[in-house]
């Protein structure tokens, strides 16, 4: 009887730390992506930096000539550069995706949990074995039926009102 209560919530919990792992990749794989734009960003504009002002000086000492090219090339990493700057900055004001809710896994619990208990009160009860089932475990298994079909009809109803808000 012990495996079997232990069985679902293992299960459950396995799920859930299944869930809350593929939510923690996709939140590092978006900031590894964030972090990589911006480093290629970074040395893209120092380098845009870099030959800009040899460009610079060069068209500045041999007044035009092919230094034109150096700025030319320089304009282009300083482009480069801001443009990954930008989309590295996009990419870290994202909103973090919300914790994954447990929701699925409750719903296993409920199943089977609850209703393989109240099946098996109910069948010794139902069996003949009445006599074996004290007064108060044959109320509590009575309540605990009582609760299952409320606890479900709940759940039924609120998930179907949250539907309806979406």
């Amino acid at each position: 009887m012990r495996s079997e209560i232990r069985s679902p919530i293992s299960l459950a919990f396995r799920s859930y730390t299944a869930d809350l792992q593929n939510w923690s990749t996709r939140i590092s794989i978006n900031y590894a992506v964030a972090v990589g734009l911006l480093f290629c960003g970074t040395v893209a504009v120092m380098l845009a930096t870099g030959i800009s002002i040899a460009a610079v000086f060069h068209v500045i000492e041999v007044r035009y000539g092919i230094y034109i090219a150096y700025a030319a090339v320089g304009g282009f990493f300083l482009l480069v550069g801001l443009i990954a700057l930008l989309a590295g900055g996009r990419f870290l004001k994202q909103p973090i995706p919300p914790v994954p809710r447990p929701h699925r896994q409750l719903q296993m619990i409920k199943r089977s949990i609850t209703a393989p208990v109240a099946i098996s009160l109910m069948s010794k009860m139902m069996s003949g074995n009445a006599k074996q089932v004290d007064p108060v475990t044959k109320g509590l298994a009575a309540a605990a039926a009582v609760t299952l079909i409320g606890w479900i009809a709940v759940s039924h109803f609120r998930s179907s009102a949250e539907a309806n808000e979406d």
